[in-house]
């Protein structure tokens, strides 16, 4: 299904590709843009999700992270990107890491040399450069599994890329609790509850309906380079 959106006449709501579009966070951030008078163009791999993305007012497209040509041209006809979209297939981090950075060097490399804005998507662990740290927006940690993605984003920031990073910590609403979440089933499928050391680990948390806003926010304000980060800790 190819995109039925054009760029918006300057002053006007954006049209923004959105990547991830079905997921957790995305089909959140959906209402969110559409409410701030933004159109959005989701990405989505299934029919079934063409059809939900219908349904919350976006415009469609079907493809995935490694159909290049499809990203160039999504991001071609919008005046920002928001890339949400990740696979969590951790039993293959170095697969995910390399497709994920040629996910975001086609959408940089097509908005280098523009004002068009780019929200990528990270994790708050990164700003922990040694454990036990408090994460920040100047810390970087490159053991982190998600390095690639900032690298990624480094590189097309060089070229020109109006770029900035939401670093997200564990996303929950009153369904989902982040990675808690799958702890749990797993707890309840072996009957006993694994923890690392003493178990006093801190993991920062933020609700989805903050999470978006965030989003929202980076889009429509961040300076060129930022890396935002929003999260409570207890």
């Amino acid at each position: 299904m190819s995109p039925i959106i054009t760029r918006s006449p300057k002053g006007h709501g954006m049209k923004i590709f959105l990547t991830g579009a079905t997921g957790f966070i995305g089909s959140a951030l959906i209402p969110e843009l559409i409410a701030a008078g933004h159109q959005v163009l989701g990405l989505t791999r299934s029919e079934s999700g063409a059809r939900v993305l219908a349904a919350a007012g976006a415009v469609s497209h079907l493809g995935d992270l490694r159909d290049i040509d499809s990203l160039r041209r999504c991001a071609k006809v919008s005046d920002a990107v928001i890339h949400c979209a990740y696979s969590h297939d951790f039993s293959k981090p170095d697969d995910i890491g390399r497709m994920e950075a040629g996910a975001i060097e086609t959408l940089g490399n097509e908005l280098a040399g523009t004002d068009r804005p780019l929200v990528i998507t990270s994790v708050t662990g990164m700003g922990a450069e040694t454990p036990g740290q408090p994460a920040t927006e100047g810390g970087y940690n490159p053991r982190n599994p998600r390095s690639t993605t900032e690298q990624a984003c480094q590189a097309i920031r060089e070229r020109g890329a109006n770029v900035s990073i939401v670093r997200l910590a564990q996303v929950h609403n009153h369904i989902k609790q982040g990675l808690v979440s799958a702890l749990v089933d797993i707890a309840r499928a072996k009957g006993v509850s694994a923890y690392i050391g003493d178990g006093s680990n801190r993991w920062s948390a933020v609700h989805l309906l903050d999470a978006v806003t965030l989003y929202r926010l980076a889009l429509e304000k961040a300076k060129p380079g930022s890396v935002l980060l929003i999260f409570t800790e207890n």
